[in-house]
């Protein structure tokens, strides 16, 4: 995972490092046309991660009083909706689709980390010690 996505927070940004290992090996697993049922325990892996992701974070902003908290908190909702989606996509007899609709579907990544690094430039400009 490229290092412009770290936000400083160093059990944030290991946490973000798994979550981006675990979606590429669903891509990879994808690509390399892997039986759907193996895809999808990666999904739900994923689906697993990025719940107990978004609870850390919402925890801290409620910490810190993020003026922000209820947008970032619907992405969180709208994010983890997406991946229900494919995981459910992932049992249907057909399979869970192409490769490009799931590419696709996996384009949230980057935005997750944009929305974190607002959330980090509020913590270090309001609570510096809190990051490290």
């Amino acid at each position: 995972m490229d290092i412009e996505y770290s936000i400083g927070i160093d059990e944030i940004d290991a946490q973000h490092l798994e979550i981006h290992e675990v979606a590429k090996a669903v891509i990879d697993a994808v690509e390399s046309k892997d039986k759907w049922h193996l895809v999808h325990y990666i999904v739900v892996r994923l689906y697993e991660l990025l719940r107990f992701h978004f609870a850390v974070e919402e925890s801290v902003m409620r910490i810190v009083k993020f003026p922000d908290i209820e947008d970032h908190k619907r992405v969180h909702r709208e994010l983890l909706q997406t991946v229900e989606r494919l995981k459910a996509a992932t049992l249907s007899p057909r399979g869970g689709g192409d490769e490009e609709t799931l590419t696709k579907q996996f384009s949230f990544l980057p935005h997750i980390l944009g929305h974190d690094k607002k959330l980090a430039e509020y913590i270090a400009a309001n609570m510096p010690a809190f990051g490290r």
